[in-house]
Order: structure tokens, then C-alpha cells, then sequence
């Protein structure tokens, strides 16, 4: 269960973020807790962070990820985790589903008795706080587990010479379990469940990266990709069309732009943007 709420609620920096390995320290604990931006929350969506931070069964920082991407077409991944889970389906990737229930809520199943509804608490261009609840229900235990966690992505963006972005981000997720006996399954088994994480966090940051690179090299596949997304609203399945419509034309154009130089400037590539 704690991988899989941990996948559901992940499909969903100010300052530059040194890269680093995954973590349980206490350090990145606490620096964790001073960046989540709990003054810019309501009073209900404060109480439910509050009392997750206060007694979590898990912390995990992620091992900060770096991709070359489009900042909107990357935000809007982010910010439409139920595109990137009906691409899943499409391609027959992932049997998880992800229903959008709100402007900023969805309901999650990953068809193997795991049960989550998610919502964003706060979202910036460099921030993304969510919070997850669910049940798990199946072999691994005898009675139904309850299972909350909060999660803060943090974004940096770097452009380069050539006009190309490069996106460092890295998640930070605590996790509560209601039962005592689960509770402490959970943190015998903190590391397998922490390898499982960053694997995942890994593949989808991966995966967005993969997507942008099919934008701006394959319009038309992309534009009927967009057409068999029918597992979330047309206003969406559309946008998704029309940001990677977008992607394609900067990419012609800058490769017209690049042909027409008389010779071509060769530039030192500069290398990611750093999360902390």
C-alpha cells in the first residue's frame, strides 16, 4: 500500500537545489518542514499538513531528478497527473487509474486494492504541495489499512544558450498509517519502500522527459496520442494537444533558425539547475 499511494500522490525552488541521493535524515527532515508553505494555506488544508507532519510513520526525500523539458509543458503533466496515467493505459504500461474530481482533486485506484483520493494544497511554478489518503485492502494484510501522506515537490528551472530548459525536482513525502502493527511493518521495511519510491520517481520524471521529446519530433503522433486520452475531460484531452502542438512549433523553428546561421556558435552546455 505505501508504494502505491506513494505513486498515485507522486503522478500528481526559489533557491537552486544542491542534487543529493535519497534520504531519511533528520536534516532533510526538518529542512522539508521549513520550506512547506504552511502560511499560504487555509485553515482546513493547514490542520490536515499539521497533523501529518506531526506524527508520520515515514520520511522520504527523493534523489532530485534532472530533465531536459518545456516548463509548461512540464507543469501541466504535473498538474494533470490523469494525462500521464491514460498514456500509461494507452501504451499498457500501468493498469492505475487517476480520476480528476475537482479543480484540484482526484481519486485514485491501482487496481490491486489500493484506494486514494488526492489534492493539491498549494501550487506555484516552483512548488507543488499535495495531500493523499486512502485504504489498502488485499493479500499483504488482514484487516483494511488506512494510510495518509503529504508530499512537496520543488521545481528549478535553468535556461540554457540555446533557449532549451533545464528542470531539476525533487519530492519529499511523509507518510501516517493508522495501525500500530502496520506502523512499524513499515518502518522495519523503510528501506525496501524507499528504494521503491525513488525507483518510481525516477521512471516518471524519466517518462515526462520522453514525452517532450516525442513532442518536438513527432507532431502527428502526438496529436493522435492526445485523441485516444479517453479517460479525462475533452478541456484536458485538448490542452494536452495544444501544448504539445506548441512544443513541435518551437522546435521547427529553432531548427530553421539553426540551419539559416552562417556558422554556427558553438556554446559550452551548461549542466542542470540545483534543488534545495
Amino acid at each position: 500500500m505505501l508504494p502505491t499511494l506513494l505513486i498515485a500522490c507522486t503522478l500528481l525552488a526559489a533557491p537552486l537545489l544542491a542534487a543529493q541521493p535519497g534520504t531519511t535524515s533528520q536534516q532533510a527532515r526538518q529542512d522539508s518542514i521549513r520550506l512547506i508553505p504552511l502560511a499560504k494555506l487555509d485553515s482546513q488544508q493547514r490542520a490536515k499538513a499539521q497533523q501529518l507532519l506531526g506524527d508520520s510513520s515515514i520520511f522520504r526525500r527523493m534523489p532530485t531528478q534532472s530533465i531536459e523539458c518545456d516548463p509548461t509543458f512540464y507543469t501541466f503533466l504535473i498538474e494533470h497527473p490523469e494525462v500521464i496515467v491514460n498514456i500509461w493505459s494507452v501504451l499498457g504500461i500501468s493498469d492505475v487509474k487517476i480520476k480528476r474530481t475537482g479543480e484540484s482533486t482526484f481519486d485514485a485506484n491501482d487496481g490491486a486494492g489500493t484506494l486514494g483520493r488526492i489534492e493539491y494544497l498549494y501550487r506555484s511554478r516552483d512548488t507543488h504541495l499535495l495531500y493523499g489518503e486512502g485504504t489498502y485492502e488485499g493479500r499483504l494484510f488482514t484487516k483494511k489499512v488506512r494510510g495518509r501522506c503529504l508530499l512537496m515537490l520543488k521545481t528549478a528551472y535553468l535556461r540554457q544558450a540555446n533557449g532549451n530548459y533545464f528542470i531539476t525536482c525533487r519530492l519529499d513525502a511523509f507518510m501516517q498509517l493508522d495501525n500500530v502493527g502496520v506502523d512499524m511493518l513499515a518502518k522495519t521495511f523503510q528501506p525496501f519502500v524507499g528504494q521503491v519510491a525513488d525507483h518510481n520517481f525516477r521512471e516518471t520524471t524519466g517518462f515526462v522527459e520522453s514525452l517532450y521529446r516525442a513532442a518536438e519530433i513527432n507532431y502527428s503522433g502526438m496529436q493522435a496520442l492526445a485523441q485516444k486520452l479517453t479517460l479525462v475531460q475533452p478541456e484536458v484531452r485538448n490542452e494536452f494537444a495544444s501544448v504539445s502542438e506548441q512544443i513541435a512549433v518551437k522546435a521547427a523553428l529553432a531548427a530553421t533558425e539553426e540551419l539559416q546561421k552562417p556558422s554556427p556558435a558553438k556554446t559550452a552546455r551548461r549542466g542542470p539547475p540545483e534543488v534545495k
